[in-house]
């Protein structure tokens, strides 16, 4: 994965003033914020219109929303992912006008290599919290986990599942890393930008837990050279997720030392058998064909 420098000019030459780097870094993420701070001050509003008068209210009306996380963070998400949408397209065509190769984009079948990796990623990452008894360590960690999987399971599918997901691999991915991979490695891209999303989930078993996720996507998306690729594999991980809670597996699986030790390492081989499959993909840049 080589490196890649960019330059930015205008097309008559000339040299273009350079961007605040870090609004063009930081940007996504703080509109994905700012929407979530927006959405939860109007659900504060709403729930209970007089919490402002008061701090003891204000902190009872924050406590009793945090059993309505879920469906207020999927309208968050259901609002950021347009105009998320439109910076990516943006991004698209100002790569295309400074005829930047895109990577080449991987055969369609070549996803089902992402959903057997993926899956057998999140099980085994699950089943090492579990083993670790990390999820006892971080209160934070089980409040956060018990507020977001109290909504119903269909809610949970569409905003855990669906929504969440294309959201934040539109930030995370989509611009943040692909913005940083415009003028640096691979490398460098993928840690950064998976710390920051890692570092944003707060507590700490998440932020291994997204850390470790983070970089697998964008490994993904440099492989596949579509932000399709990690948009599919965050979806099967928190779709995965979502139905392992609700029908109580983890409790199933625990429950004898030999079954999660077994799958746990059956997840492994799997795991790493579909990581040397994807490995083979060619993801040279292919030519572009600029018309300006």
């Amino acid at each position: 994965m080589e490196q890649q420098q960019y330059h930015y000019t205008e097309n008559s030459g000339s040299v273009k003033k350079p961007e605040n780097r870090f609004l063009r870094i930081w940007g996504p993420v703080l509109i994905k914020w700012g929407v979530g701070m927006g959405v939860s001050m109007l659900a504060m509003m709403i729930y209970m219109p007089d919490a402002s008068r008061s701090a003891g209210l204000a902190a009872e009306a924050a406590e009793e929303l945090m059993r309505y996380a879920t469906p207020i963070e999927g309208i968050a998400a259901f609002l950021t992912i347009p105009i998320l949408l439109v910076m990516f397209h943006q991004d698209t065509i100002k790569e295309k006008l400074l005829g930047l190769a895109a990577n080449k984009k991987a055969s369609l079948w070549k996803y089902a290599a992402i959903l057997v990796m993926t899956a057998a990623m999140t099980l085994g990452l699950n089943n090492l919290i579990e083993l670790g008894g990390l999820m006892k360590v971080s209160e934070e960690y089980e409040d956060t986990m018990n507020s977001l999987y109290a909504a119903p399971f269909p809610m949970q599918i569409l905003c855990l599942g669906i929504l969440i997901p294309i959201c934040e691999e539109l930030v995370f991915r989509g611009l943040m890393f692909r913005r940083l991979r415009q003028g640096g490695t691979f490398m460098a891209a993928a840690l950064y930008s998976s710390f920051v999303f890692g570092f944003l989930h707060v507590n700490m078993v998440q932020m291994l837990y997204g850390f470790i996720l983070g970089f697998t996507f964008c490994y993904l998306y440099e492989k596949y050279g579509s932000v399709k690729a990690p948009v599919f594999a965050h979806i099967v991980s928190n779709i995965l997720s979502v139905v392992l809670t609700e029908f109580h597996a983890m409790e199933w699986m625990s429950a004898k030392p030999i079954r999660i030790g077994t799958i746990t390492v059956a997840c492994a081989s799997a795991a790493s058998a579909m990581y040397v499959l994807i490995q083979r993909i060619e993801e040279q840049p292919r030519k572009m064909d600029i018309t300006v």
